[in-house]
C-alpha cells in the first residue's frame, strides 16, 4: 500500500511540473488506454487443465489493473495540471508585479517565487520550460529551457549578499557535459566572485545578476543570445563584466584575447 502511494505521489509531482495541457492530454489518453485493455481482457480465458491456470490469473491480472487505474490515473494526471496551470498563473502575475520595482521585487520575495519568475522571463522568451527544482537528483537544476534543437541547463541561486563560487560553476559545467545540453545559465539575486566569472568565460556557462537581472525581469528582453562578432578582428566576443570606472557592475562585449584586442561592444 505505501509503495502504490509512494508511486502516485512521485506521479502526481511529475504532472505538476509538466505543462498544464500536456497533463490534461495525458489524463485523457491514459482512460482511454486502460479503458480499452480493462474491455479487452475482459472476458478470460477458460482454463482446460492446471497448466492453464497461470494465463488465466494473468489475463485477470491485467483486467483489475486497467479496470482500478482508468479511474485513478486520470485524475492524478488532471490534478497535476491544475497544479501546473495555476503555477503558470502566478508566475506570469508575480513578473507583472516585479517588473515595477525590479530590484525590491527580488529582494522581498522568496526562492520559490524567484524561480518562478525566472522561468516565466524564460517563457515570454519563447523559451520551452520545464521546472525540475533543485532538490531533484540532476545536480541543482532548476529549470531546462528548450527553443528549437537548443537545450539550456538554469539554475535559480536566490541569494541576496552572498557570492557563488566557481565549486556552483564547475558543477554546473559536469552536469551540461553529462546531459549533453548546449549550455547552462544560472541566474542570481546577489553576485558571482571573480573566480566564477573567469571559468564561466571559458565555458558554456551565462552568468545573470545585477544590472542584467533587472532588465531581464523588468523588460523581459532575450537571455539566450548568439554573441556578436568583434567590430575590430571579426572574432566572437564574450560577456563581461567591467570592475572599475563609471561602468563598473555593468556587462558589456568584450574579446577572449582582450588586451590582444581591445574590441568592445555594449549589451542591448
Amino acid at each position: 500500500m505505501a509503495r502504490r502511494e509512494r508511486f502516485l505521489d512521485d506521479l502526481l509531482a511529475v504532472a505538476t511540473q509538466l505543462p498544464w495541457q500536456a497533463g490534461v492530454g495525458l489524463a485523457v489518453v491514459s482512460f482511454l488506454v486502460l479503458h480499452f485493455v480493462a474491455a479487452a481482457f475482459g472476458v478470460a480465458p477458460a482454463a482446460t487443465n492446471l497448466a492453464d491456470m497461470g494465463s488465466v490469473v494473468g489475463h485477470q491480472g491485467v483486467h483489475v489493473f486497467a479496470l482500478l487505474f482508468q479511474f485513478i490515473l486520470p485524475p492524478v494526471f488532471l490534478f497535476g495540471a491544475v497544479a501546473s496551470f495555476i503555477k503558470r498563473v502566478k508566475g506570469r502575475h508575480l513578473l507583472d508585479a516585479a517588473a515595477i520595482d525590479p530590484r525590491g521585487a527580488v529582494s522581498a520575495m522568496g526562492w520559490r517565487d524567484f524561480e518562478a519568475i525566472v522561468g516565466e522571463s524564460f517563457r515570454r522568451d519563447g523559451y520551452q520550460v520545464d521546472a525540475r527544482g533543485g532538490s531533484a537528483p540532476d545536480g541543482g537544476i532548476d529549470l531546462v529551457i528548450r527553443k528549437g534543437r537548443e537545450r539550456y541547463l538554469v539554475q535559480c541561486k536566490h541569494w541576496k549578499t552572498q557570492q557563488i563560487g566557481v565549486t556552483v560553476i564547475r558543477e554546473l559545467n559536469g552536469v551540461i557535459a553529462a546531459h549533453e545540453a548546449h549550455g547552462g545559465i544560472v541566474v542570481t539575486g546577489g553576485g558571482f566572485t571573480r573566480e566564477a566569472r573567469e571559468f564561466a568565460d571559458r565555458c558554456k556557462i551565462r552568468l545573470i545578476a545585477g544590472e542584467e537581472l533587472v532588465r531581464l525581469i523588468g523588460s523581459g528582453s532575450p537571455i539566450v543570445t548568439s554573441p556578436p562578432q568583434c567590430p575590430e578582428c571579426g572574432a566572437e566576443m564574450i560577456e563581461r563584466i567591467a570592475k572599475q570606472g563609471k561602468f563598473a557592475g555593468k556587462s558589456f562585449w568584450g574579446r577572449r584575447q582582450y588586451p590582444k584586442c581591445r574590441g568592445i561592444l555594449a549589451t542591448t
